[in-house]
């Protein structure tokens, strides 16, 4: 008993150097590659494929397999060495749809069952590595594929929270559906002086309109709780007005550099008495074109003098000497001096405007002419620092040159005790207005929508094409049932597409969002939907095809699936949703991730996830067939039936030879039993009917086999040429789903197909999502831990600590054996020697100090406390302290008793 091995060691020459074996059976894969591959290192290893062939029949073994896979006698081996990256797609493929007769025949023994076998539970160990994951076989045997993930997408909403970013160069957004957003800087933001307080200016870009913008908010709190701030919507139409609160372009570089006039200092630090000053410039460069020019200069710590004498404040002055020149040139135009004089304490600022004779890129210059520090031996105090803070180019030109309308948010806020810092948390409430589709007056309107087939009407029609797709190229009337179907099924898509993405990857991916498929048909823009399906478009039969083949696919399901999300339920914060794996009992340790783009409600993300298990469970086997010709009645989504004796041994076609009343002869043989009912499935056309009807007739039972059958009951009959399908009665052909058709040799088409499958949507409509609160993890019963023992930080007696003689306050805070949270601390007291504790006193953790009263200067006091936790549970009991009432204070000695003295 041997096995053959082919093995190919050159990459990209596969017929060269090729090594032919014969070898023991018995013998591992691992055994055959040292035999086949001696001296082959890791890296070589790593991408050698193993691939076992037993008549129509393949498998591919990965390597961690090798070791413990031991090939039947009969089976070819065949061991490549492939370039590496291309080939691993095709071979997650052949694992995930492997034959069952591939499987069954190299691997396992004799009597072993597909369940019960070793190799199976090895496999299933290593499910991530090899592909034989429910995802795997979900994204192979989907009608609807899940679309690719696009690396380039970032959630709206990060850990430290709403951030407004600049994207330069990036795409214009596109909100689809409903979401909070963040939007990207439309343009530099920049600082403004309003007398003595700064105002910051900012625009932001929600993306292409029209949209509806709502719920302005900085950070978590509403735009309307905050004072000084003005905002200025623009919605993205066409004949929006621009904005006011930012008219010019401005480049604003940011700066920090003081304007500074130091006396000399020796080499020691010391200031030189009698020596001038030193002059120090300083120059920056504006951005190129500009037209004019804004310094800002600060004065963090006010302008003031204070004098030694007496402390009076007085006003103070600092003089800036200023020149600027055009870059290019060495000739400076100097301007007049800036003086600026005040008397405050606190922080302010100054803008300095310079106008330009020409635009141009200029040269600007600043001297303190000012002495910045006190000369020696002036005790007079100077707040007399002057920071050039930033440096703003100006162009009288408006900042938006965009050719399609957009929306967009301009801020002006003023900086407070409330608003302080960057301008980066502004997030908003978008909403797509777009054509949506409406029943009720049979036309389609402008609102906000979230309907996937208003969205992709959208994509196809609006701005974010160069040509958009004109009406003559649209299949209006599938769109409009696409848009029913998702009001039906309760179907959105909330998605913000800020990322690169191609016109087909955002079709895909609003398709999938209301189950659909968004395709070109050679002639218009239509839809395919998947649901169930009740025309049967065409039959599919050795008669009229070839190449039948069917591939089931095998895995082992996850106790779970994990879907992150956004959720509109808990504001858009970032969340993530398990749902169980159907008939799944018991705790979840194996998930696998699942994206479904632009879900956002936890109920939706339920359903369709459900639905996508349901998909696997219920399409593991997929069709193909091969048809003559290009022109095809069925297309992709369509419902044929199809009969094959492979697929069930009683199903058979045949043509009809004739038909005489109620009896069919055909040129085929059948064979029947006596105990089962059969029936014959043909087709009906009329005079214009290119689908006909797919019309199913019951037959007598005639045990054995015969050409002819007799037809029972009343209904349509064959004509003679007509194929029919022959089979049990619940089962004379398999309803299948056309998947897809693509070109095959000399003229034909292949057609891909799927389970019909009508109980995935039966199953689909009858979920109910269990209630969702977005919490993590389970809750701690806290009424079994108590919580730790508290301690004394601090008791204060008497007038010294309390300022009453007879006073008592005792300070508590928590303990640190643990962390349980606690609600209250408790205080129990009495006077030394007494029995019965007084009743106890309570105070916050928040607070923690609890006046006692009832004691009196030198009385003896005891104490003892505990901690009461959140769930009620007290703590153990601190050890009793013992203190005196007044114990550090003064005591006055007692008054002359003449009584008891002796006056000698």
């Amino acid at each position: 008993m041997s096995v053959h091995v082919t093995a190919a060691p050159i990459a990209f020459q596969p017929d060269r150097a090729r090594i032919e074996l014969t070898l023991p059976a018995g013998m591992t894969i691992a055994e055959m590659v040292a035999l086949a591959l001696p001296g082959a290192s890791d890296p070589v290893l790593e991408r050698t494929r193993v691939t076992l062939v037993k008549g129509d029949g393949m498998q591919v073994v990965p390597r961690s397999l090798w070791h413990c896979a031991r090939p039947h006698a009969g089976v070819h081996v065949v061991i490549r060495v492939i370039p590496g990256g291309s080939g691993l797609r095709s071979v997650l493929q052949i694992i995930v749809a492997v034959a069952a007769v591939a499987i069954a025949g190299f691997f396992f023994p004799p009597g072993a069952t597909l369940l019960g076998s070793e190799l199976l539970a090895t496999v299933t160990k290593t499910t991530l590595t090899v592909g034989l994951t429910a995802l795997g076989g979900l994204l192979i045997n989907a009608l609807l594929p899940l679309p690719s993930p696009e690396k380039q997408e970032k959630p709206p909403f990060a850990i430290a929270g709403w951030q407004n970013q600049f994207t330069p160069d990036a795409p214009v957004p596109m909100i689809m559906g409903t979401h909070r957003y963040a939007p990207p800087f439309g343009a530099m933001s920049y600082i403004e002086v309003v007398g003595d307080w700064l105002y910051s200016r900012a625009v932001l870009l929600h993306g292409y309109g029209p949209l509806e913008i709502s719920e302005e908010k900085l950070g978590d709190t509403l735009l309307t709780k905050f004072d000084e701030v003005q905002i200025e919507t623009r919605l993205g139409y066409a004949d929006d007005a621009p904005l006011t609160l930012y008219t010019n372009q401005v480049i604003e570089e940011r700066i920090g550099t003081d304007l500074e006039r130091p006396l000399q200092h020796d080499d020691t630090g010391k200031i030189i008495k009698g020596e001038p000053s030193e002059p120090k410039p300083v120059s920056r460069f504006t951005a190129r074109d500009t037209a004019w020019s804004i310094s800002i200069l600060s004065f963090p710590a006010g302008l003031m003098k204070i004098e030694e004498e007496d402390g009076d404040e007085k006003s103070h002055e600092v003089t800036l000497k200023r020149r600027y020149r055009l870059v290019g040139t060495d000739a400076w135009t100097d301007l007049p001096d800036l003086t600026i004089r005040a008397k405050k304490k606190v922080g302010f600022y100054r803008a300095d405007r310079i106008d330009y004779p020409v635009r141009g890129a200029y040269e600007i210059e600043y001297e303190r002419l000012t002495q910045s520090e006190a000369e020696p031996g002036n005790g007079s105090q100077f707040l007399m620092t002057c920071t050039w803070v930033v440096l703003q180019s100006f162009r009288p030109e408006y900042p938006f040159n965009f050719r399609k309308p957009v929306a967009l948010s301009a801020l002006r806020i003023k900086a407070t005790a409330q608003l302080n810092g960057t301008l980066d948390t502004f997030n908003t409430i978008d909403k797509r207005i777009a054509p949506d589709w409406d029943a009720e007056s049979g036309t389609w309107i402008a609102r906000t929508t979230k309907n996937p087939a208003s969205l992709a009407l959208f994509v196809l029609r609006g701005p974010g094409l160069y040509r958009p797709v004109s009406d003559d190229g649209i299949d209006f009337e599938a769109f409009q049932d696409w848009h029913d179907f998702c009001v039906a099924k309760s179907l959105e898509y909330n998605r913000i597409h800020d990322f690169e993405a191609t016109l087909g990857q955002t079709l895909a991916a609003i398709g999938a969002a209301g189950r659909a498929v968004v395709k070109w048909n050679g002639r218009k823009w239509t839809v395919v939907i998947d649901r169930p399906r009740e025309l049967v478009v065409d039959h599919v039969n050795p008669r009229n095809s070839s190449d039948f083949r069917w591939s089931p696919s095998y895995f082992e399901p996850p106790h779970a699936l994990r879907v992150p999300f956004i959720d509109e339920t808990n504001g858009y914060q970032q969340a993530e949703r398990l749902v169980p794996w159907p008939g799944h009992v018991g705790p979840i340790d194996i998930t696998e991730e699942l994206k479904l783009p632009g879900k956002t409600n936890p109920d939706e993300i339920w359903r369709e996830a459900r639905r996508r298990q349901y998909e696997i469970m219920n399409r593991a086997v997929s069709y193909s067939a091969v048809q003559q010709g290009t022109a095809r009645t069925a297309t992709t989504g369509d419902l044929v039936v199809a009969s094959r004796d492979v697929l069930k041994r009683a199903m058979h076609s045949a043509r009809v030879k004739a038909v005489r009343g109620d009896h069919v002869e055909t040129d085929g043989v059948f064979t029947m039993a006596a105990d089962e009912s059969y029936a014959i499935r043909f087709r009906q056309f009329d005079a214009d009917d290119t689908i006909g009807t797919s019309v199913v007739r019951t037959i007598a039972t005639v045990p054995g086999e015969s050409a002819a059958v007799r037809l029972t009951g009343s209904g349509e009959k064959p004509k003679a040429g007509d194929i029919i399908h022959f089979g049990p009665a619940a089962l004379d052909s398999i309803p299948l789903i056309v998947s897809g058709i693509t070109r095959g040799k000399n003229n034909s088409s292949v057609l891909s197909m799927l389970p019909a499958a009508p109980i995935i949507d039966e199953l689909t409509d009858a979920e109910v999502p269990p209630a969702w609160s977005g919490r993590v993890g389970a809750e701690i019963d806290l009424s079994l831990v108590p919580p730790a023992t508290p301690v004394f930080t601090s008791v204060e007696t008497g007038t010294v600590d309390t300022g009453d003689a007879n006073g008592l306050i005792v300070t508590i805070s928590g303990g640190t054996a643990n962390a349980i949270p606690v609600a209250a601390f408790k205080l129990q007291h009495r006077l030394v020697g007494a029995l019965v504790w007084q009743p106890p006193l309570s105070s916050s953790p928040a607070d923690g100090a609890i006046a006692v009263t009832g004691y009196v200067f030198g009385d003896e006091v005891e104490l003892q406390a505990w901690a009461v936790s959140v769930a009620g549970v007290d703590s153990d009991l601190t050890d009793i302290v013992s203190v005196t009432i007044g114990a550090d204070d003064f005591v006055p000695p007692l008054a002359a008793n003449s009584f008891l003295l002796l006056v000698l």
